[in-house]
């Protein structure tokens, strides 16, 4: 059905809308991307009723070179898994290879599948030593959609005409979640092998409460409803029906992918995705699996989680929790790294008082300050469940210190000396007395290891007195990189966004494996 999108030299076709993706891909090629065979074009609207000046740029068609492998059961050119009852295997038949990785995501709830696309894209951005193509995601759809669930609010005419077309209602709702998902990933979804087993919906029999019963999604319905839709028309992404729906009411099977052709070595990690927070605690397991397997550790490589992260180990003493600095631009990721520190209360009993935010300088001097204050107010108030006016002594209470950009520098002094236990003396506050880490690449920077968290790298996080994370978009500002005596680096083909960065930094300072 979809091949036309396939161009002479084999390479899939797919036409992008979104500016903001199309900038992003063009330079995630320019940087990475164009030697494993990804070309972007951009171009021009042909309709005579539209502007050409405002369209040429919101226009781009991106070719995804093709994988050197196939699924079996292969139909029009078209992948479609081998699905047995009570498994989810998807089994691959490998003409020269195999995957390298393959990553296997349980999503639970309709409402997460967008969240796993900075995931996505983080995992394409860490696997510094592993082909794009050669690495698999599987996107296991563990929830039941629902077309209708607003249906008693209809008319009798719009009940009649949506209980006839519940399955292209359904196909509709999950081309809209995986269009959101590739938006979310800033395109780097489209780089990777993925495959989608779709999930099953409610089919009602009729506009009463006479019951209902759990379908699958057809392939053809989720094709159909892509074509139809030119902003969320993606080819490469394999999808695959789900044939067994006791997998829905009784979880999910065994699903190690592990299969090769004797070619590249394979191994698969899986992961269940049941709130928002879980792509972000995933990150370091991605990280020491992606190293694992990227070193060719087999015997450490394989690897299977269905919680978020391994427990982990209490730091001894508050003293030892170093200042956590990040220089914030959005408020959006400033709820996320409030979130990912009170998951790390367990560890520390200051890691939300050590956390120190650094906005960019206001002109006014009003706005940015009260949007971040609104989201320490929302969390304490929604998080900690208490009055945000109110401050006690337990950790949950603390709060993190917002300042600007401009005022940080001597305000920092200030914490370290205060932090150390020491009188505040500007003049002897120099690098020298403290261990000030900056995450950035650096000439001199440590490098993080995913498989081996002895090393100098999270040695030197361990007994930081400071550790300090940049703005995604221009890094550590001038003033606060000149406080800074030592480096570490996440190894990455690109940078990956803060969130991310936060928490594979946490995984390394709290864990002692």
């Amino acid at each position: 059905m979809r091949n036309n999108n396939y161009n002479n030299s084999g390479a899939i076709a797919t036409r992008l809308t979104n500016p903001g993706i199309i900038d992003r891909l063009e330079q995630d090629i320019q940087d990475y991307l164009h030697e494993f065979g990804f070309k972007i074009k951009r171009e021009q609207n042909e309709s005579d009723d539209v502007d050409q000046t405002l369209q040429k740029d919101h226009q781009a068609v991106i070719f995804i070179p093709t994988l050197p492998y196939s699924y079996s059961n292969n139909r029009d050119d078209c992948t479609t898994a081998s699905i047995n009852n009570k498994n989810t295997n998807i089994t691959p038949t490998t003409s020269s290879s195999g995957p390298i990785g393959t990553l296997h995501l349980h999503i639970q709830n309709e409402s997460l599948l967008p969240t796993v696309g900075p995931l996505l894209r983080t995992l394409l951005r860490l696997a510094v030593h592993i082909p794009p193509q050669s690495l698999r995601a599987i996107l296991y759809c563990d929830f039941i959609l629902d077309p209708l669930h607003k249906l008693s609010k209809m008319s009798a005419l719009q009940q009649r005409d949506h209980l006839g077309r519940q399955e292209e209602i359904a196909a509709r709702k999950m081309v809209n979640a995986v269009h959101m998902l590739v938006r979310n990933s800033m395109g780097s979804a489209l780089c990777l092998d993925m495959v989608i087993v779709l999930p099953c919906y409610w089919r009602r029999r009729d506009a009463g409460d006479n019951g209902k019963e759990c379908i699958p999604i057809s392939k053809v319905a989720v094709e159909q409803a892509m074509e139809s839709n030119h902003d969320a028309c993606y080819p490469s992404i394999h999808l695959e029906e789900l044939i067994d729906t006791d997998i829905i009411y009784n979880g999910c099977a065994n699903n190690i992918d592990d299969t090769s052709d004797g070619g590249a070595e394979s191994a698969s990690i899986q992961l269940s995705v049941s709130t928002r927070m879980c792509t972000v605690r995933h990150q370091p397991l991605l990280f020491r699996w992606l190293h694992q397997i990227g070193s060719n550790n087999q015997s450490v490589a394989e690897e299977t989680a269905h919680s978020i992260l391994p427990p982990l180990t209490p730091r001894l003493g508050d003293h030892e929790m170093p200042l956590i600095v990040a220089c914030i631009e959005k408020p959006g990721n400033l709820h996320r790294i409030l979130m990912l520190c009170h998951q790390y209360r367990h560890c520390s009993n200051s890691v939300l008082s050590n956390l120190i935010v650094v906005m960019p300088d206001d002109g006014e001097r009003s706005g940015l300050k009260q949007l971040f204050q609104g989201a320490i107010d929302h969390f304490r108030e929604t998080i900690l469940n208490q009055d945000g006016a109110s401050v006690h002594d337990s950790d949950e209470d603390c709060v993190p210190t917002l300042m600007y950009e401009g005022e940080a520098v001597p305000l920092l002094w200030s914490r370290l000396h205060q932090h150390n236990g020491k009188q505040q003396d500007e003049r002897t506050s120099s690098p020298q007395e403290h261990s000030i880490i900056g995450i950035d690449l650096h000439p001199n920077a440590l490098t993080l290891s995913g498989y081996d968290y002895t090393s100098q790298a999270q040695v030197a996080l361990v007994n930081a007195d400071a550790v300090i994370f940049g703005y995604e978009s221009t890094g550590i500002p001038r003033n606060i990189d000149d406080m800074l005596n030592n480096w570490v680096q996440i190894p990455s083909r690109s940078s990956i966004n803060l969130v991310a960065a936060m928490s594979i930094i946490f995984d390394a300072m709290f864990s002692t494996s």
